[in-house]
């Protein structure tokens, strides 16, 4: 795990886990910044299909944060 890493990525198969790891990253998924749906929202992480979790890590990076594996 990376100690600047915004967001935690972990892999549970079929879903992988966000985890948003700072202010910035929580804030990130509270106001829309990130195009998630409530109900993605599971424990404190944003829980996505592994067929869309690149393009969402991907954008994740384009707006300057850093994303590690758990």
């Amino acid at each position: 795990m990376k100690a600047d890493a915004g967001f935690l990525v972990g892999n549970y198969g079929r879903m992988q886990s966000l985890t948003p790891m700072t202010q910035a990253a929580r804030e990130a998924c509270e106001d829309g910044t990130i195009a998630i749906e409530s109900w993605q929202m599971l424990g404190g992480s944003v829980m996505v299909d592994h067929r869309m979790a690149a393009d969402l890590i991907e954008s994740l990076q384009d707006d300057g944060f850093v994303v590690a594996e758990e």
